[in-house]
């Protein structure tokens, strides 16, 4: 089981060093970082998120895994995929906090969610074609746009370029797209809870899960860290990527 422990935001340096106090004597192991607040408006009024300190902590006795011990900066993890998931974890956070409540059974909110999904995806799926990568992940745009149509609503003018740097190597991009399946997943199984009838052409998609399934060998190579930063580097751009469409789209305001 996962779970966590959470303090109020610290927002000055005696605020941080008291919080990083309380977490040394927390029967949990220390695994988590002091974030910036950020607020962000949504039709329920102003929210505060990523403003506390979280202790993470796996198992019922509250063990860390070895690759959470390990520093990244000593090639943590076993795996490509253990590097890249204990090193986006931060951003992959932020990004389920700015999407994850509007997938309700409010109609706007979850049309808000697609528009934000084709948005950021378009400049993505362009630049992976236009680089020739040998993994193409399925496009998904053509979905979401039939899922925006069918709640009568048109899609977002003058979706931003994905320009990653040079350097980046495009598996680490092909790795979130595949990976965000498996949270697609879990939100069509909330949004079904609802009992709502909404279109689900994108988030239902059984083509990504597969690609997912077909990546994975791919992933599971031997972490090394010459190779591996590329990858990274990918990633990282591709989730900072989709987290400032939703800020653009949600009004996000740092606090």
């Amino acid at each position: 089981t996962h779970g966590c422990e959470c303090y109020p935001p610290a927002r000055t340096k005696a605020d941080r060093a008291e919080v990083t106090k309380r977490a040394a004597q927390s029967k949990f192991r220390f695994s988590g970082t002091i974030c910036n607040p950020v607020r962000f408006a949504s039709r329920k009024g102003v929210h505060s998120a990523i403003d506390c300190l979280c202790i993470r902590f796996r198992g019922r006795s509250g063990r860390e895994s070895e690759a959470e011990r390990m520093p990244i900066s000593k090639a943590v993890g076993r795996t490509t995929r253990d590097y890249l998931r204990e090193a986006t974890v931060d951003s992959h956070e932020r990004l389920d906090l700015l999407m994850g409540e509007l997938v309700v059974d409010d109609e706007a909110a979850y049309a808000e969610f697609l528009q934000i999904q084709w948005h950021a995806r378009v400049g993505v799926e362009n630049w992976l074609h236009e680089i020739h990568v040998e993994a193409m992940p399925p496009h998904q745009t053509d979905l979401i746009a039939r899922d925006l149509a069918a709640l009568r609503c048109a899609l977002p003018d003058n979706p931003p370029a994905f320009a990653p740097s040079a350097d980046a190597d495009p598996m680490g991009t092909v790795w979130v797209l595949a990976g965000s399946s498996l949270g697609n997943r879990a939100l069509l199984k909330r949004l079904k809870k609802t009992g709502t009838a909404l279109p689900s052409s994108f988030l239902s998609d059984p083509r990504m899960v597969q690609f997912w399934q077909d990546l994975r060998p791919a992933l599971e190579r031997p972490h090394s860290l010459p190779d591996d930063q590329a990858v990274l580097m990918a990633a990282q751009a591709t989730f900072a990527h989709f987290q400032q469409v939703a800020m653009n789209t949600r009004v996000i305001e740092p606090a």
